[in-house]
């Protein structure tokens, strides 16, 4: 029950509440596999589903394969009155349980809508593959379905886990050859289903999904849009990425790199004379073979990704843009300011420092002719940095040359797939409406900026700073600033509602804003969330040169 109290603590009335009000029972829905009871949180008006198994425990012999549906009933009532356990992950935040067995899922729904089958928010968390978990306190979907009733657009919230680092992305040669490649995504793609054949016990309705995320959870949502070809399985019918896009954020992986980190994985196990290596690292106890993992992982960081199966990742995202093969349905996507902020290290004073710094997170083997060319489009001039960008340098420990080195690593991991994969929806006549997000929340350095998933906060109206400590990101001053925050959050997680709802951005209720224009391939166009002014309409064109040289190259050097 602590990871209950710890990551719902607003939800749970006070006591003097509670002696004046008798709750209602507890809610229950049944579902094939049985029934399932829930608690209900009458301060809020909502009913909380947590922790329900929507594949098998994927231990033992389901270790390093492919997710597993529930096919037996539960010998009584399931209660699902806390989060499960997060499936293993490396530098995880915050101190939460964590476990092989955690594959989960979440619902949350508003009390009172019982004869109405409401739209579905799927959200699916970030983390680079490797950490995190729907139990986080700033993945509390609460506050976007009280924003949902709150604006007459109710829906209900769901969230859940998938297997990290290793144990969601090993591959060899051998597992590709018995058809087990890609496993977290497969993890998704299992939770999806579920969704569909469950959901409407709890109030949704399975034709009226939207799935989103944020960071490799906003990757996750381009994969499964361009999953099997583009193939449309019907699992959704609108999509959300934010600081995430179709078009992948790193470099596949490749098979031999990844019969390497297999090989490497079966050495330090033991497993090297098994007769079958799988089955040998299949039963290695889990203390021991997660010890090994996170030794692996030490030596070589972020290796541990998804790569093309000829299936489900068909071919590159740059190709499935190129050719149009995607899911059909309308996307809303966007990227914040600084995006590179995040990614880049301290102490880049000069030129030589930079192009070793991006080579080094990108491609060694960078050509020298396109580096030069980069270069050329991204002159060393700080007001170039960002979009009104400011003509500051920074001292120590960020180096003179930070705001351009994160300007060209920004567009290279993000901001060129995000207005590519808006350009492709819109050549095929598909609704995009694409943002940036230009507000600098409470706790982030000036110098990082609006940097990587900083919209989180505001797309979820976490105002209460569930999850961020004392850097809640609406505590603000002066009073008058705190008032744009948090009317800039208001109308950031009331248009994602709005979209979710209405497959629009623009019935958010909020006064005294433009109208948010589809994105069109001759004048693309983004909504600027800006919680230090105010919020307005932008030309999709700023560093063009830049990020058109990311574009035109992708498939050249960007997979």
């Amino acid at each position: 029950m602590r990871l209950l109290l710890l990551t719902v603590l607003p939800l749970l009335p006070d006591l003097a509440h509670a002696k004046a009000h008798r709750p209602p029972p507890a809610p229950t829905v049944t579902i094939r596999n049985g029934t399932i009871r829930g608690f209900h949180s009458d301060v809020w008006q909502q009913d909380f589903f947590l922790g329900i198994p929507y594949a098998q425990p994927p231990t033992g012999n389901n270790r390093f394969n492919l997710p597993k549906p529930i096919t037996t009933k539960w010998e009584g009532e399931f209660v699902a009155t806390a989060f499960g356990d997060r499936c293993l992950g490396l530098n995880q935040p915050f101190d939460l349980p964590e476990s092989e067995d955690c594959l989960k899922i979440n619902i949350i729904r508003p009390v009172g809508y019982e004869r109405h089958r409401l739209p579905v928010l799927v959200w699916i968390h970030g983390g680079g593959f490797v950490s995190s978990g729907s139990s986080n306190p700033p993945y509390n979907m609460t506050f976007q379905v009280d924003q949902s009733v709150k604006i007459d657009k109710p829906i209900v919230a769901v969230s859940f886990n998938y297997r990290l680092s290793a144990f969601g992305m090993l591959g060899s040669s051998a597992m590709s050859a018995a058809g087990i490649d890609n496993i977290g995504l497969k993890d998704q793609r299992m939770a999806l289903h579920w969704v569909q054949e469950n959901i409407a016990a709890f109030g949704g309705d399975p034709r009226k999904v939207t799935i989103a995320g944020d960071s490799s959870g906003g990757a996750s949502v381009g994969i499964h849009t361009l999953a099997y070809g583009g193939r449309d399985d019907g699992l959704f019918r609108a999509a959300i990425m934010d600081s995430g896009n179709a078009l992948y954020m790193g470099k596949y992986a490749d098979m031999p790199l990844l019969d390497f980190l297999y090989e490497l994985l079966v050495g330090a196990t033991g497993c090297t004379g098994a007769a079958d290596t799988l089955t040998c690292l299949r039963e290695v106890p889990t203390q021991v073979i997660w010890e090994v993992i996170q030794g692996i992982s030490a030596r070589f960081p972020q290796q541990w990704q998804y790569h093309i199966d000829g299936s489900f990742i068909k071919e590159r995202g740059s190709i499935s843009l190129k050719r149009g093969r995607f899911v059909k349905v309308p996307i809303l996507l966007g990227c914040t300011t600084d995006e590179g902020t995040y990614l880049t290290g301290y102490g880049v004073n000069t030129t030589e420092e930079l192009v070793y710094a991006f080579k080094l997170q990108t491609n060694p083997d960078l050509p020298d002719d396109v580096v030069a060319t980069i270069l050329k489009d991204y002159p060393d001039n700080p007001i170039v940095g960002s979009p009104g960008g400011t003509s500051e340098r920074f001292p120590p420990p960020y180096g003179l040359q930070s705001k351009r080195l994160s300007s060209i690593a920004g567009d290279f991991v993000n901001i060129a797939g995000r207005r590519l994969t808006a350009r492709a929806w819109a050549e095929r006549g598909q609704a995009a409406y694409s943002w940036r997000f230009n507000t600098i929340p409470n706790g982030v350095p000036r110098e990082m900026g609006a940097t990587h998933v900083s919209d989180q906060a505001f797309i979820f109206a976490n105002f209460l700073g569930v999850g961020y400590g004392d850097k809640n990101y609406y505590n603000v001053e002066p009073p008058e600033r705190k008032a744009r925050y948090i009317r800039t959050g208001l109308l950031m997680s009331r248009a994602v509602i709005s979209f979710v709802h209405d497959l629009t951005p623009n019935h958010h209720g909020m006064h005294g804003y433009p109208v948010w224009p589809k994105y069109e391939k001759d004048d693309p166009k983004n909504f600027v969330f800006d919680g230090n002014t105010t919020s307005y309409i932008e030309p999709d064109t700023f560093r063009s040169g830049g990020i058109n040289i990311f574009i035109h190259q992708a498939q050249k050097f960007l997979h």
